[in-house]
């Protein structure tokens, strides 16, 4: 920060004293979520309406005695620290009825709710946060000088820093130790067509593959060849409570399945390859400004992406005897989720949502691939967790190595 100095008096002789009188040096440590919409009146006149929430805002003095303190010739360096807190300080995010935000319109003012009126429940400070300039959350600390006298003048500097929230539990919580077992399975079905060699009237029975329906059914009386339905169903599975940490690998495996009655059906018949393998990470945030939604912004972030690959897989066993493939760890062992990813929050007016996306590649006989493409909601959180009971952060959350179902069984 360079400050301008005005001296007392600029005519002085030599052995006396040269010093300036600063009436306080301040250091405001203030964080912020916003959300903002633009609506038209009668008229047509364009408004931009805005919903902030003030989240913290402590003021500290760098001198015992502020007023009148006197600042030597030189450089000087002032030591300050701030103790970021857990929770936010507007009550009216835990009340899920409020319709009166924070606003700050030249003047500060905050909600008019007690702290009392919040009971039990707080809100856990939301991690810095940018989408555009509608919807963000940042945090400031602003150093500023001011000087008292005829000649009154302030200088600022300010300094963005980036919150990494706290998720708030009880030790005794089983959520806070995680179990693998504690899993979701998303499905999506699809149906492919593939060419193979021409099959004998008698195959198309119940449980088998069935003809390709269009033109391509005709085909298949015309030709050497026989056009058939692919109906495949893929299944994203993800342990440990379908969440996870910044610095942890994400929980997931990827199965496909030919739905046919048994994997005789389509021995000799079909030739299933991978071809590429491509996992997003998609983010969404969304906003409400005074009732009404904001559109959201939505982001992909590429965690892994394999394209030119040629796997031939092969169905593993399993008690229902149909063709079921497994292929994540035909490509990946573990995919680690990066230290520059946003983790989940809600601050009333302004949400952050993941969700888990793969974007699978397949060819049939050799024949052109196919995509299909199968996502999931995903909690990812900041690792650090702070006790209620104790008011102290707790040590990194102890999770089970992740397993499979058939790991588990055996």
């Amino acid at each position: 920060m360079q400050v301008s100095l005005f001296l007392d008096n600029n005519v002085v002789s030599v052995g006396s004293t040269l010093a300036g009188i600063i009436d306080d040096i301040s250091v405001r440590f203030r964080g912020v979520s916003v959300t903002a919409r633009r609506t038209r009146d009668s008229q047509g006149h364009s408004h931009r309406i805005v919903e902030e929430h003030t989240h913290v805002d402590i003021i500290t003095s760098l001198f015992d005695s502020p007023r009148s303190t006197i600042v030597l010739p030189g450089e000087q360096i002032l030591l300050f620290a701030i103790q970021v807190p857990v929770f936010s300080e507007c009550t009216c995010l835990a009340l899920a009825d409020c319709e009166q935000p924070c606003w700050n319109r030249g003047s500060r003012t905050s909600c008019e709710h007690l702290v009392e009126d919040a009971g039990l429940v707080r809100t856990g400070l939301p991690p810095s946060f940018y989408a555009n300039h509608d919807m963000y959350v940042d945090y400031q600390v602003i150093a500023t000088v001011n000087r008292p006298g005829i000649f009154t003048w302030q200088k600022s500097a300010s300094c963005a820093v980036t919150v990494i929230p706290a998720m708030v539990a009880h030790t005794s919580d089983k959520l806070y130790v995680r179990n693998s077992e504690n899993n979701a399975t998303e499905y999506k079905d699809v149906i492919f067509s593939a060419k193979c060699d021409k099959l004998p009237e008698e195959y198309f029975a119940p449980g088998a593959l069935p003809r390709a329906s269009g033109m391509k059914r005709l085909f298949s009386f015309s030709s050497r060849h026989s056009y058939v339905d692919v109906p495949l169903k893929a299944e994203m599975v993800l342990y440990n409570n379908c969440e996870a940490s910044l610095w942890e690998q994400i929980p997931l495996e990827l199965y496909i399945s030919i739905q046919v009655d048994n994997v005789s059906r389509i021995a000799g018949i079909l030739n299933i390859k991978l071809t590429s393998m491509t996992v997003v990470l998609e983010s969404t945030a969304s906003g409400y400004v005074w009732q009404h939604h904001q559109q959201s912004q939505g982001k992909t972030t590429i965690l892994l992406q394999q394209n030119d690959l040629d796997v031939p897989l092969a169905p593993e066993e399993n008690e229902y005897h149909v063709p079921r493939f497994r292929i994540d760890h035909k490509v990946f062992k573990s995919i680690e989720l990066g230290m520059d990813i946003v983790p989940d929050f809600d601050v009333k007016s302004l949400q952050h949502r993941h969700k888990i996306g793969a974007v699978i590649g397949l060819s049939f006989n050799d024949a052109d691939s196919k995509t299909l493409r199968i996502s999931h909601d995903f909690t990812i959180n900041s690792g650090t967790y702070y006790d209620l009971d104790t008011q102290m952060h707790l040590p990194l959350r102890q999770t089970e190595i992740m397993k499979s179902p058939e790991e588990h069984s055996n």
